[in-house]
């Protein structure tokens, strides 16, 4: 079941040790093959970036950054079930990679499930192309799906 988000701007922020648990709960309901909650936590730290999506004080969804000199991997972008088809995943892609841009870092990479077609949109419409497809990579019921490899020039 949707609930709709608020009519009120959405906020983004940087999470806090506190926010985690509302986000695990959230990688948890939208991952295939969850990250165990230590990896999640790791996750937040240096030289990671964990940024929030907010409206009226709940948080919506997340994403996970690993920056490694100018280069930027989303290394998870989630929106509670609840939540999702409002736009609000798209309006967080472009929120960190606006400040990405800001910070100057040249390159930004993701992957995503073959099967993840609304996120491949979500990506294509916001410039990412398609770098490569890693065969088997991520594991499914009853066997594997290819991982696509994107890339956008910040």
């Amino acid at each position: 079941m949707s609930t709709k988000v608020a009519s009120t701007p959405l906020k983004f922020e940087l999470a806090s040790p506190e926010s985690l648990a509302v986000c695990y709960p959230i990688h948890c309901a939208v991952q295939v093959v969850p990250w165990s909650k230590s990896t999640f936590t790791d996750c937040t730290t240096s030289p990671y970036e964990c940024w929030l999506v907010i409206s009226d004080d709940v948080i919506l969804g997340y994403a996970i950054l690993l920056i490694v000199l100018d280069e930027v991997t989303v290394m998870d972008i989630a929106i509670a079930p609840e939540y999702q088809g409002q736009g609000v995943g798209k309006q967080l892609l472009q929120h960190v990679l606006c400040h990405c841009r800001h910070q100057q870092h040249r390159v930004c990479f993701l992957e995503v499930r073959e099967s993840n077609q609304a996120a491949i949109h979500v990506y294509t419409k916001a410039g990412f192309a398609l770098l490569e497809r890693r065969k088997n990579y991520y594991p499914i019921a009853g066997g594997r799906e290819d991982a696509l490899m994107m890339s956008l020039q910040l």
